[in-house]
C-alpha cells in the first residue's frame, strides 16, 4: 500500500507542476547594428506624451527591471550613459470569432449585428428570433511593443526591436513582463530576424 501511495503521490504533484507551468508566445522581430564592444550603460528616453502618464511609467519600471536581468546598467554619477531606450506599446482587436447559427459581423458604432431573415438588427432587438440565438462572440487583442536603442552622443539608432502577441484579454498590462522579456531575450537577437518564440512561465498560485 505504501508503494502504491508514493506513485500516486507523485502522479498528482506531476499533474500539478504541469497545470501551474504555461507558456507565452510572441513573434519577434530584431534589426540592428549592435557592436560586441557596444556599451550597455543606459538612460530611458520618454516621449512628451509619456512624461505624465502612470501608466507608461509602471512600465518603464518594469523596463529597467528586464535591462538589469539582460545584463544592462542604468547610468549614474559614476557611469555616464551610452546609449538611450525609448519604448512604445499599443492594443488592437486583431480578429472577431462569431459562434452562432445566423451570420454575424462586428460595427465599430453598434457593436454586434446579425441578420435575421431579409432585415438587419442588432442582437438586443425586442422581437422573437426566428433561428436559435446562442451568440458566442470572441475577440483577439493584438498587444504590440516596440524597444529602439541609441547612441546618446550621435543618436545613431542601435537596435528596433518590435514583439506581438494575440491574447483574448484587451489588457496589454497582463502581458507587459512578457513581451520585455521576450524582447530582450538572447539580446542582440540575430539582425532581420522574425522568429516566434515561447517564453515558459510558472504560476505559483492561482486565485
Amino acid at each position: 500500500m505504501s508503494k502504491l501511495v508514493r506513485i500516486l503521490c507523485l502522479s498528482a504533484i506531476t499533474l500539478l507542476m504541469s497545470a501551474c507551468a504555461t507558456t507565452f508566445s510572441g513573434q519577434v522581430s530584431s534589426f540592428h547594428e549592435w557592436q560586441a564592444q557596444t556599451s550597455r550603460v543606459y538612460v530611458v528616453e520618454r516621449a512628451p506624451d509619456q512624461e505624465n502618464n502612470p501608466e507608461y511609467k509602471v512600465y518603464e519600471e518594469q523596463l529597467r527591471r528586464q535591462l538589469g536581468i539582460s545584463g544592462f546598467q542604468e547610468a549614474d554619477a559614476q557611469h555616464p550613459a551610452a546609449i538611450k531606450v525609448s519604448m512604445a506599446y499599443a492594443s488592437n482587436i486583431a480578429e472577431l470569432q462569431v459562434s452562432s447559427l445566423h451570420p454575424a459581423l462586428y460595427d465599430p458604432v453598434w457593436r454586434l449585428h446579425f441578420r435575421r431573415g431579409l432585415y438587419y438588427g442588432p442582437y438586443w432587438y425586442p422581437y422573437p428570433p426566428l433561428f436559435p440565438s446562442d451568440l458566442s462572440v470572441k475577440r483577439n487583442y493584438l498587444h504590440q511593443l516596440e524597444l529602439r536603442f541609441s547612441e546618446v552622443q550621435s543618436g545613431k539608432r542601435l537596435a528596433d526591436i518590435k514583439v506581438s502577441t494575440e491574447q483574448l484579454n484587451p489588457a496589454i498590462s497582463m502581458f507587459m513582463p512578457d513581451l520585455l522579456a521576450l524582447a530582450l531575450q538572447d539580446f542582440p537577437q540575430p539582425n532581420g530576424s522574425t522568429r516566434v518564440i515561447e517564453l515558459q512561465k510558472t504560476t505559483k498560485e492561482a486565485k
